[in-house]
């Protein structure tokens, strides 16, 4: 504009001039809350660049405590950032805060990642002796963390925040702080889940001011960071239960409200969580269709009776005479109840223990080895298996052409099609009866959205402890208590935890099962299987893969002298702590008791 003024007379110049700057000025001021949000991220992204660089130049100089410090900072900072990091950059994100374990992606099952970023730096600084060749790794580690800081300072400037996207990102990161924070999943070693929680909840406060936030909803992240930096607590006596129910869940309604109140829409991407929901605690929060296949029946009453005379009909093992139900009993949760089941093959039995089908819809993998995506296929699986139910799906449609109604219920299901009794509808049924077996309506659920007497004071211990000190909530996640990753949902996770073939302590042998390992021959899966649900685990024993412990007590035994690797197997790619949780017998019954309180039977006919 101002090469363009020396055709006006000089007032006049003057004047577009002082105009030119004050529209300048008023623009600066005036950004929008997104604009401002970006520059808060900017801002972080440089301060965290920053600590690590001191960080880096006082590898070899501080001593351990001061290089405790300096790694704390950095971590805080990122606490700041992790909101949008985990949001617009999950790869990175899992390269600077991701579990310090070895990893495949499921495109590349043969390709192991080895971890990098701040849980292995933690485990160094925090668990490691203080030795030259360590103060190697922590340099070295730290310029891993940098590099990824410096691939997110080159991607800054293409990065545009949206105002449906930050409280999407600030809602999936409450998630994050609820389900992996205060369990002390990313802080293993350095144990500062509670202050790191405090800095989530702060950036969380900082970021919604930007939208000039309504008082309430700043009035409880503030009650939130009270909450978790109480003087006096720890990590093992913070009330978790308490803490959702009186802070972090009000939280939660408040900026929900506000989003609405400033009629910024909800994202209409389809996700494990709807992104609507009041919170992952309701009982609608969690769409069973996110895990299905683009072409799974809908569940209309019509599917769904079909998919449940299918379930119960021994046609489709042929000859074998079992159906679904035979193994997956609907009064006993949906399991069997044995140690393993029997085996169609002469004098042999299953290799594997039965599972729940209760809420197995609310997973992306199937199977203790993750070997399929879909209960489509793993229905497929099944009746195909020789050793378990026998049968020949390309055979079942003729079969169930003769008999009875099932023409009729196919009619019905699917009223579209010229012949609906087929092999893929025979499947789509099943499938979609199996995923309308969730249940999230436990004594516990009732008690996380607000019917506080319906808990004891030791099922809230239970709860508190499985959260906190017995680490069960840094793989069985909330609220879901299986593997499925928080806050999106969309992998699970296997674990090696080192089962033994009995539940002989004296006397104990490794179990043979390979588990995951069997698929890929991946070394760090070895007796690898994936993280099943506790929800209605009192009600589906025996426990384990192979059915190892008749009982809790015994599974809380195991896991409290530290796994295969505590009852002295040799378990080299164990991923579960060896260390002895050193659970009393007053607190391993109080985990029992709140495990019972996630028992949820409802609407099954007995």
């Amino acid at each position: 504009m101002s090469s363009n003024l020396t055709c006006y007379p000089a007032a006049l110049r003057s004047l577009l001039l002082g105009l030119s700057g004050l529209l300048f000025s008023f623009a600066v001021l005036h950004r929008t809350p997104a604009e401002q949000v970006k520059s808060y991220y900017d801002d972080h992204l440089k301060r965290l660049h920053a600590a690590l660089t001191h960080f880096q130049q006082r590898t070899y100089q501080a001593d351990t405590t001061a290089l405790r410090v300096e790694f704390a900072a950095c971590r805080r900072e990122y606490k700041h950032l992790e909101f949008a990091v985990e949001y617009y950059y999950p790869h990175a994100a899992g390269r600077i805060n991701g579990a310090a374990l070895p990893e495949t992606e499921p495109g590349e099952p043969g390709e192991v990642i080895q971890p990098s970023g701040f849980q292995v730096l933690e485990e160094i600084v925090f668990a490691a002796p203080d030795t030259r060749a360590n103060r190697d790794l922590v340099h070295q580690e730290i310029d891993n963390l940098l590099f990824q800081v410096q691939q997110l300072e080159r991607q800054a400037p293409h990065l545009a925040f949206s105002d449906a996207e930050v409280f999407d990102a600030l809602r999936l990161n409450l998630y994050r702080l609820a389900a992996k924070g205060v369990s002390g999943f990313d802080s293993p070693a350095a144990h500062a889940s509670l202050p790191e929680a405090a800095v989530t909840l702060q950036a969380t406060r900082e970021v919604v001011s930007l939208f000039d936030a309504p008082a309430a909803l700043t009035t409880h992240l503030r009650r939130c960071e009270a909450a978790v930096a109480t003087s006096g607590q720890d990590f093992n006596s913070f009330d978790r239960a308490r803490f959702f129910v009186r802070y972090f869940n009000p939280a939660l309604a408040a900026l929900r409200e506000a989003q609405q109140q400033r009629q910024i829409p909800f994202l209409a991407t389809r996700r494990a969580v709807r992104a609507d929901a009041a919170s992952f605690f309701v009982a609608d929060a969690f769409d069973p269709g996110f895990f299905a296949p683009a072409d799974a029946a809908a569940p209309t009453p019509a599917v769904l009776a079909l998919g449940e005379a299918l379930f119960q009909e021994p046609i489709l093992s042929g000859r074998g005479g079992r159906s679904c139900a035979s193994c997956h009993v609907p009064t006993q949760a949906y399991a069997d109840g044995l140690r393993v089941n029997r085996s169609l093959l002469a004098e042999a039995e299953l290799e594997r223990n039965t599972p729940t089908l209760l809420n197995a819809a609310l997973q992306p993998d199937q199977f203790y080895d993750s070997r399929v995506h879909f209960l489509e296929d793993q229905v497929h699986a099944v009746v195909s298996s020789k050793a378990e139910m026998g049968g020949q799906l390309s055979e079942a449609p003729a079969l169930l052409r003769r008999k009875g109604a099932y023409p009729k219920l196919f009619a019905q299901a699917f009223t579209t099609e010229r012949e609906p009794v087929t092999e893929r509808n025979i499947r789509r049924a099943v499938a979609a009866y199996v995923r309308s077996l969730v249940r999230l309506n436990s004594r516990f659920d009732q008690f996380l959205r607000g019917d506080t007497a319906v808990l004891s004071s030791r099922e809230i211990l239970g709860f508190n402890l499985f959260m906190g000190k017995a680490q069960c909530g840094t793989c069985h996640y909330l609220p879901l208590f299986n593997g499925t990753v928080p806050p999106l949902y969309d992998k699970t996770e296997s674990e090696v935890l080192g089962v033994p073939t009995s539940a002989d302590t004296l006397h104990p042998t490794l179990d043979t099962d390979q588990g995951k390992f069997l698929l890929y021959g991946i070394a760090h899966q070895r007796h690898a299987f994936k993280t099943p649900t506790v929800r209605n685990a009192a009600l589906t024993a025996p426990y384990m893969h192979n059915g190892a412990y008749q009982t809790l007590e015994q599974v809380l035994d195991f896991y409290n002298r530290g796994g295969g690797t505590g009852l002295g197997l040799s378990v080299p790619t164990q991923t579960l702590a060896e260390d002895k949780l050193k659970l009393s017998p007053a607190e391993q019954q109080a985990i029992i008791a709140f495990l019972k309180s996630l028992n949820d039977m409802q609407g099954v006919v007995y």
